[in-house]
């Protein structure tokens, strides 16, 4: 199977940054150690990346660092988990962007459950 393409990977960073808001919105925040003490801090796309999708992303595929190492499928099922987990804990769904959606920058399709 071929690696994921250029549009994949822009769709990852779409993706991640719709579900940064999304997580935002809802009033869910990361926490980050700052002295010692817990410290709420919003999402963004970066830290959707690195703290919910690449560790999917290696639990699925242990021998992956980077999303560059995906092949094709293998980002629709990395976001299926995703999505199934953020829908079951929180009541989050974040439509995986299209094609379409990227060529014509159209708002994310969003709902809360």
């Amino acid at each position: 199977m071929p690696k994921r393409t250029s549009q994949q990977q822009k769709a990852i960073e779409v993706y991640c940054r719709d579900l940064a808001q999304a997580l935002s919105d809802a009033g869910l925040d990361m926490k980050t150690t700052l002295m010692h003490k817990q410290v709420p801090v919003r999402w963004h796309q970066d830290s959707v990346k690195e703290f919910l999708f690449r560790p999917i992303m290696q639990a699925l595929f242990p021998d992956y660092d980077s999303t560059t190492d995906l092949e094709t499928g293998e980002v629709d099922e990395v976001y299926a988990h995703l999505d199934r987990w953020t829908s079951e804990q929180f009541g989050l769904h974040v439509e995986f962007p299209s094609k379409e959606r990227l060529a014509h920058g159209r708002s994310p399709d969003r709902n809360s459950h």
